[in-house]
């Protein structure tokens, strides 16, 4: 893979981050949904070309470039988010990116069908959203 294909991974990915930033006035019932569509859209992204993932995003030199990009970019939705009383703001957006990214990569690695990556992206949009911790019981 050249690095000019590096480069156009990374722009595509970045235009396709920047579409997922979640609107403040979202209904409070579709924050999840919305979580697990861009969980969705990114592994749908990284399944188009399992090759240039694994050179721009899953592979040294180029993956952790690549990963500090996801998560930066992530980091500036999370903010937004948090600024707009989506998101809890006592954990920093810096960290809930480099959770959401973590997880993408580990899928990443397996893409499976479009099946599994919607279920995927469900189950990840609950972790991520309402934790492994099913409250009081």
């Amino acid at each position: 893979m050249s690095h000019t294909d590096v480069i156009a991974f990374r722009e595509r990915l970045t235009t396709l981050v920047r579409t997922l930033q979640i609107a403040p006035q979202v209904a409070e019932n579709q924050v999840l949904d919305r979580m697990a569509l861009s969980f969705r859209k990114l592994l749908n992204f990284f399944a188009e070309d399992d090759a240039r993932t694994q050179q721009a995003f899953l592979l040294p030199p180029q993956a952790q470039e690549t990963q500090r990009l996801l998560c930066d970019l992530m980091a500036e939705n999370l903010t937004v988010s948090q600024e707009d009383k989506l998101f809890r703001d006592d954990i920093s957006a810096v960290l809930l990116a480099q959770c959401f990214t973590g997880i993408l990569v580990q899928l990443a690695q397996t893409p499976g069908d479009p099946q599994t990556r919607h279920q995927n992206s469900l189950a990840c949009a609950k972790l991520f959203c309402e934790g492994v911790w099913p409250g009081k019981l």
